[in-house]
């Protein structure tokens, strides 16, 4: 049996540590060249958008250091003593300058216009449009501008006596996106509080996209992958440090991918044909070792949780057969044993605990006939009529053995019984009882309180010739409930009682100490682990006692 189960658990594992392996080192590998992949594309499409950007700003500065070179110009510079000029002079001037202006101009090899504003004569003399109008405040601010009206992109070089205009239309950066695009790849040109610059016949998603982008674009480059509808795409984008705007391009990751990915799909296409097979090796082994083992376990859970009656009534056609045989005759045989020793244990086990609070009864019937005894001598009924009457509602309580659990709210009535009877014996006691309506329905074992709050009048308050206090308090803990009876009587020092703890934890040798031990052996029958009974000196002044016993649990009806 024992070299069987082990080979078939060698078997299935070493199958499935196959598979395992095989699955792993190639998802590992598989994954490991999608990341390589990916971050080889996003590496190239960012290069390659880097680059755009960085041509489109070297353009931009060769038109700033065109503005510089045609301001130190000495055609251009004769601009600065254009009003002191005859008419006839200044119309040649200018026709000078328009000259140089549109030679220059051409001469970059970009699309661009450059305009004059003569401050002295307070008009454009060389203008890209026939109605130029002045340039206004804003215009003049530093930087690059863009007019959505003309679709032109503009910039303001200024000194005292000329203004210049360099602008180039948006057509630029269109050509610029039209370019841009190969394959997969769509190019846009973004911008805040503009217009986006794309290809009239753009991916329709396009929107779609830069809505995800947009929240996350930082102050000079990036890549992002975003997810639109249902498809991973790879975002590039880089900002223009002298247009101020972004250059967004981006492509699908899927069809980057789609030459690995199916691949991929053979490969688990595989697995899956392998792992069929290996499946129906381990069906056949389960069918064979298996399940007889299973039924072996279930006849061997039945027994443990005292079902000794099962018996394995399957045939398996092979060796297990026998082992079936001899666990029957097992189970036959424990069954035998419970009948004649585990029973007899329960029965001695019941019989015990009887016994213990029988013990507990006689001693209690003695006070209370003593005090009978003496009220009847002293002639008076009342005591002994009160006195018979708890005595018999105590007697009809604890003498139903077949019940030797009751409710907190009932043991705390016979003390209470108990208390007024010794209340009637003493005039000078008084009592006080506390149970939370919430405990009232715990159950506790029969008698398991009234001893100790016999031993505080009997070792306590009698000891004593003034007034006596006994104090019951029930309170529920963190992970139990603890009973208190504690009183104002003579106590005892620390000596004496360790000296009672070290007799408590030996069977009783006389009479002393008898009702202390029976508690203390009843709660640890009903309860063993978390049960328990203390001792220490009350602030009263006298004795407290402690007995503590788990708390319930909501959703059972807990028993010691």
């Amino acid at each position: 049996m024992k070299y069987k189960y082990r080979t078939f658990l060698n078997m299935v594992a070493i199958i499935l540590l196959m598979l395992a392996a095989v699955l792993i080192m190639y998802t590992f590998s598989v994954q490991s060249s999608l990341d390589t992949v990916q971050k080889d594309i996003e590496a190239n499409n960012l290069n390659r958008v880097q680059f755009v950007v960085n041509t489109l700003d070297q353009n931009i500065d060769r038109l700033d250091m065109l503005a510089i070179t045609m301001e130190t110009d000495n055609t251009i510079a004769l601009l600065r003593s254009i009003d002191v000029m005859s008419s006839y002079e200044q119309v040649q001037l200018i026709q000078n300058v328009a000259a140089r202006v549109n030679l220059q101009s051409l001469s970059e090899g970009w699309n661009n216009k450059i305009s004059i504003y003569s401050v002295l004569l307070d008009q454009w003399i060389v203008s890209s449009e026939i109605h130029m109008q002045p340039p206004d405040s804003y215009s003049l601010q530093p930087g690059w501008k863009y007019d959505p009206v003309t679709k032109k992109f503009y910039k303001y070089k200024t000194n005292a006596e000329q203004i210049m205009r360099l602008e180039f239309p948006r057509r630029n950066l269109e050509e610029i996106v039209k370019n841009s695009h190969q394959g997969e790849n769509e190019a846009v040109f973004y911008h805040p509080n503009q217009e986006s610059i794309t290809r009239k016949d753009a991916n329709p998603l396009t929107s779609l996209i830069l809505e995800q982008v947009i929240p996350n674009l930082k102050p000079d480059s990036g890549t992002e992958t975003v997810s639109v509808n249902g498809s991973d795409y790879i975002v590039n984008y880089v900002y223009s440090q002298q247009l101020e705007w972004y250059l967004i391009d981006f492509m699908p990751l899927d069809k980057a991918l789609k030459p690995i990915k199916t691949s991929q799909i053979w490969f688990y296409s595989a697995c899956v044909m392998l792992f069929m097979a290996g499946s129906t090796i381990i069906v056949v082994l389960f069918r064979k070792v298996q399940i007889p083992i299973l039924v072996l376990l279930k006849g061997v859970r039945l027994l443990k949780h005292t079902d000794f009656s099962y018996r394995i009534q399957r045939q398996s056609g092979n060796e297990f057969d026998y082992l079936y045989g001899q666990f029957n005759d097992m189970a036959e045989q424990i069954e035998d044993l419970i009948e004649k020793v585990y029973k007899e244990q329960i029965v001695a086990r019941e019989a015990v605990l009887k016994q213990l609070q029988a013990q507990i009864n006689p001693h209690f019937l003695y006070n209370c006939l003593f005090f009978i005894n003496n009220m009847t001598r002293l002639g008076n009924e009342e005591a002994v009529t009160a006195m018979t009457q708890n005595l018999a509602e105590y007697f009809r309580y604890t003498t139903r053995l077949d019940e030797p659990m009751t409710r907190l709210e009932k043991e705390l009535g016979i003390v209470r019984n108990y208390l007024e009877i010794q209340c009637l014996r003493m005039d000078r006691l008084s009592y006080h009882i506390e149970l939370p309506a919430d405990l009232s329905s715990v159950q506790v074992p029969k008698l398991l309180i009234q001893p100790l709050v016999e031993n505080s009048i009997i070792h306590g308050i009698e000891k004593k010739r003034d007034s006596g206090y006994i104090h019951v308090k029930v309170e529920r803990t963190e992970q139990d409930i603890c009973l208190t009876v504690e009183d104002d009587g003579k106590g005892m020092t620390p000596d004496e009682i360790n000296s009672l703890m070290i007799r408590l934890a030996e069977p009783p040798v006389d009479t002393v100490g008898c009702a202390l031990w029976n508690i203390s052996e009843r709660l640890r029958i009903h309860d063993s682990e978390n049960s328990g009974i203390q001792f220490d000196q009350s602030p009263l002044g006298g004795m407290r006692v402690r007995i503590h016993w788990s708390l319930p649990t909501n959703d059972r009806e807990h028993q010691y």
